[in-house]
């Protein structure tokens, strides 16, 4: 019996403008105990594959069964079958319960309670290295140390498939190892399929098979040289890197002889240059040296003492990065400079204000003036257009309604996105829903942007793009401080900041 069978699946959003196909025509199998690493660009269908397989949608067409069940019984299936681990593992754990609690609820849900669930615990918790946290609430606990808690909830019950979304999307490479091994030990040891959404090759280097997934098909198969599969329609897609070296593009010939098909360049009229990229509306000018100053800064979660006399300046109209493993403080160092949170000693400068003690009302006129934010996490709202979302950040902010709709249009047409304009944001793939956010955040020409792992679950080319934009909103004036342990933003970086777990910063 196969784990997963899929045949000729199509999966259609509603939109205003007419259907958008996520699946068109995808077919897979995979059998009992396999653990398969899915990869492919943003907007290519994967999320939307799980969601299928998990049975929170129904395909358009095609035919699917899972563990040999039809769609119809997928429901009531995931309740003890199907173990999920998401994405944004913040969003699954319970803030108010402990890792030992919130991974007992499963199993009280399917009905084992009282010592075989407190065994069962204690295994998984002592498997995962955190036999010493099981009492320590998710605030008091790493990134890494979190997911690995969502892993064990989601394995508790001994699923027999197990659906990962971007396991180690927020994760240093380190605390990816060890979610990954963790992961699939545990399913190793309950006999489980397993599909692990990702864009990491470490990942798809741990698994037993990879399958490539683009435009809504089962585009290829393997991981250093992948095969590239044609659909029962006669469907093959080329990657583009293998085009630009053909020099093949919009038309092709093709020409067969037994056992090979060429394809040969059909020459066309070149296309006219795309129109220069407009020239957002300029920042307002820069008076000081330095956009943001920290000074003797000390700041702790519990017993976990994340900075020490921690000191460092960032100047002005340059791209800066906050580097580190894991849990090492990132994220708090960025709500620490947007007033969001407050050090324990030390102060917080921006743009020549002191915002370390500014009250909550205060702190969020001082943002509306100051601050653009891009979180890792989609902050858009669903139901709303991406035109729809900028525009309803800047009226937030005091903008007359004919000036918001002209920055916003100009915004996506500087990020890339004008003609997706009208397209509501649960139907964008996660880079255009990144780069949507990007577009609101640097709308009211903000002196400084900071940026929450802005690179976090995209594929390398979505987050080269997402690079490049902070990158040109640099050079258009605005200071931009960046949390990543993302290599290719660190690289673009013009200074970096490098915090490790658990003592004072220092320099990169």
């Amino acid at each position: 019996m196969a784990a997963v069978r899929a045949s000729d699946l199509f999966y259609l959003y509603r939109a205003s403008h007419g259907d958008v196909a996520a699946l068109r025509g995808l077919s897979l199998e995979v059998a009992e105990g396999e653990a398969v690493a899915v990869l492919g660009p943003s907007g290519a269908g994967k999320s939307t594959l799980l969601a299928l397989l998990a049975g929170f949608a129904r395909p358009a067409s095609g035919e699917l069964t899972v563990l040999d069940r039809p769609v119809e019984e997928l429901p009531r299936l995931r309740r003890r079958s199907i173990g999920i681990v998401r994405q944004h593992y913040h969003r699954a754990l319970p803030r108010e319960l402990t890792a030992e609690e919130i991974v007992a609820l499963p199993l009280r849900l399917v009905g084992v309670r009282g010592r075989e669930a407190r065994r069962r615990v204690a295994s998984l918790l002592r498997a995962a290295g955190l036999a010493e946290r099981a009492r320590a609430k998710p605030a008091e606990i790493s990134g890494g140390e979190q997911q690995r808690v969502a892993v064990c909830a989601a394995l508790a019950k001994e699923p027999r498939l197990v659906l990962a979304d971007e396991p180690t999307g927020e994760l240093d490479p380190k605390a990816s190892e060890t979610v990954v091994e963790l992961l699939l030990s545990l399913a190793a040891e309950a006999g489980a399929a397993a599909l692990l959404v990702t864009h990491d090759p470490a990942v798809s280097a741990a698994a037993s098979r990879t399958i490539h997934i683009r435009d809504g098909r089962l585009a290829a198969e393997g991981t250093t040289r992948p095969v590239l599969i044609l659909d029962p329609q006669g469907w093959l897609r080329l990657p583009e890197g293998l085009r630009d070296r053909a020099g093949i593009h919009e038309r092709a010939r093709a020409r067969a002889s037994w056992g090979k098909i060429e394809l040969l360049a059909e020459s066309v009229e070149p296309a006219a240059p795309a129109p220069a990229p407009v020239a957002p509306p300029a920042p307002r000018e820069k008076r000081y040296e330095t956009d943001v100053a920290l000074a003797h800064v000390a700041k702790s979660y519990g017993s976990r003492r994340l900075f020490s006399e921690l000191s460092w300046t960032f100047e002005p109209e340059r791209l800066h990065v906050v580097a580190g493993p894991s849990g090492s403080g990132k994220t708090t160092l960025v709500n620490l400079v947007a007033a969001l949170d407050y050090p324990e000693a030390g102060q917080v400068w921006v743009g020549g204000e002191r915002v370390d003690g500014l009250n909550p009302d205060d702190a969020a006129r001082w943002r509306q003036r100051v601050l653009g934010y891009v979180s890792q996490h989609s902050t858009l709202v669903d139901f709303l257009s991406a035109r729809e979302n900028v525009e309803l950040g800047l009226r937030l902010r005091g903008f007359e309604r004919d000036e918001a709709r002209r920055r916003a249009e100009r915004w996506l047409e500087w990020v890339g996105l004008a003609k997706l304009a009208e397209r509501r944001a649960d139907q964008l793939s996660g880079g255009e829903q990144r780069r949507v956010a990007l577009a609101r955040a640097l709308a009211p020409s903000p002196r400084v942007l900071l940026a929450d792992e802005p690179t976090a679950h995209l594929d390398q080319f979505s987050g080269r793009l997402v690079i490049r934009l902070l990158e040109q909103a640099v050079g258009e004036g605005t200071t931009v401080v960046a949390a990543s342990h993302d290599p290719d933003l660190i690289a673009a970086a013009g200074t970096t900041l490098t915090l490790p777990i658990g003592i004072a910063a220092a320099a990169g």
